[in-house]
């Protein structure tokens, strides 16, 4: 990644792809709409589809709440691979679809497939042999252990199917096709239901019933993906082309990768590191942070269909040498996101307990998760902020700038307010959670001060 100097000459390319056309003849806020409506109803789908499985798991009781999140939790370990990855992709498809050069698109979208398989792979052998360390090392208790570890195993070594899935979708998104990522993510999300009622409730596997049907489904969903793209979505194939990993390619990917696979390394930690001062705070409160968690993807999973659509739109835009759209379509599709989010918060300050009681049946743990739920309803408006404008930076091939702002964040920010609220001043968990409010409302301005400043314009793709 490179800034354009003010003398460069950019040689001429031939016109965007057909879909990035059709995209550019629309309004910047109803391709933004065009491009979102299909990753809301995914992502909601992903989300009510996750819920009722954790749901499940919950009604088995605080143990195996316990159990099941806190291996949920170092699956985020994968995240800075697959999100880094991900985001490489879309910034150099987006950006190639728009110049009107498919080919180049194709072949960056196999070389990533290439990389997030071999990163699954490595991740995928530690899970399994290292599961039980893992959960002893973030301080859960052996009764805790017993259920986590078998559960770490089964989903973390299946995590590379669940990488390249992720991969390949993207690649679509910043193509311009939506629908398809979210036709998967459906029939994924229906099978993972039914096999998970079926192995809990009729087998009585326990949550290691939740654990195998996440891993079945995410297998599916790679092999359904690699199928369709191979066949072309959005004028983008993965057929045809060389599978060779080539140091011109992998360079063009990690020079907009490594940047955002820091950032999200960061989030991981911080995600690990914040769960360990919960697990100080017991086994009830533990419960209500995952549940807690849980209920506040129904207002962020939305808004990463909104992130997707500002993360293609301005890479076209850019490509098609059009900054001022690339500029109205990533605030046409904040705005949107905003309304969302902002919904969905008022929703958990105002039922906080109501909708802690639909994912367990114990009361200490919807009283300890009530005053963190209706708290982190205030903070869903700078939530969706921070993913649509983040989105549209990172469309862009601007990721140095939100690593430095996570950086700032989570070790100035989010963790020390998260323990000195939690702890020194008494409020446990809603004082932790108060810490994570208070960093949304802190990255979002800081973030909306890069979009504004406009300079991601000049990052070179």
């Amino acid at each position: 990644m490179s800034i354009q100097t003010a003398d460069e000459v950019e040689l001429e390319a031939p016109g965007p792809t057909t879909r990035a056309a059709e995209l550019a003849r629309l309004s910047p806020a109803r391709a933004a709409l065009e491009l979102a409506w299909p990753g809301i109803i995914e992502q909601s789908v992903s989300a009510l589809a996750t819920a009722v499985v954790f749901s499940l798991v919950g009604h088995l009781g605080a143990t195996a709440t316990a159990g099941a999140g806190a291996a949920g939790n170092f699956l985020f370990l994968m995240f800075p691979v697959w999100r880094s990855l991900a985001i490489g992709t879309i910034a150099i498809v987006s950006r190639r679809m728009g110049e009107g050069r498919p080919a180049e698109a194709a072949d960056a979208t196999r070389q990533s497939l290439v990389l997030g398989a071999i990163a699954g792979l490595v991740f995928g052998v530690g899970f399994v042999f290292f599961s039980a360390d893992l959960l002893r090392l973030l301080g859960a208790s052996e009764e805790v252990v017993a259920i986590g570890a078998p559960f770490l195993t089964v989903v973390g070594g299946a995590n590379g199917a669940a990488t390249v899935w992720l991969i390949g979708t993207s690649a679509m998104r910043a193509a311009g096709d939506t629908r398809t990522p979210m036709f998967l993510t459906t029939a994924g999300a229906l099978i993972s239901v039914a096999l998970a009622l079926v192995f809990i409730d009729v087998l009585g596997l326990g949550p290691m019933g939740s654990a195998y049907a996440s891993a079945i489904g995410w297998i599916l969903g790679m092999l359904a993906m690699l199928a369709i793209l191979w066949r072309g979505v959005a004028g983008l194939s993965i057929a045809g082309g060389p599978w060779r990993l080539t140091r011109e390619t992998i360079g063009s990917i990690f020079s907009i990768s490594l940047p955002s696979g820091l950032e999200s390394a960061t989030f991981s930690f911080g995600i690990l590191a914040l769960s360990g001062l919960v697990f100080r705070l017991g086994t009830e409160a533990v419960a209500a942070h995952q549940i807690v968690g849980q209920i506040e993807t129904f207002s962020f999973f939305p808004c990463i269909g909104f992130s997707a659509a500002a993360s293609a739109l301005v890479g076209q835009a850019l490509g098609m040498r059009d900054p001022e759209r690339a500029r109205r379509a990533g605030w046409a599709a904040a705005g949107m996101s905003l309304v969302w989010a902002t919904t969905a918060g008022i929703a958990f300050v105002v039922f906080p307990g109501f909708l802690l009681g639909l994912f367990t049946n114990a009361t200490g743990v919807v009283a300890a998760g009530i005053g963190a739920l209706a708290l982190i309803g205030l903070g869903q408006p700078a939530q969706a902020a921070i993913f649509t404008l983040g989105g549209a930076l990172r469309g862009a091939g601007d990721t140095r700038y939100p690593l430095v702002v996570s950086l700032v964040n989570w070790f100035l920010i989010r963790l020390p307010l998260a323990y000195v609220l939690a702890f020194p001043l008494g409020f446990g968990l809603t004082g932790l959670w108060a810490g994570v409010a208070a960093d949304y409302f802190v990255r979002a301005g800081l973030l909306a001060y890069r979009f504004n400043s406009g300079a991601w314009q000049r990052v070179r793709v």
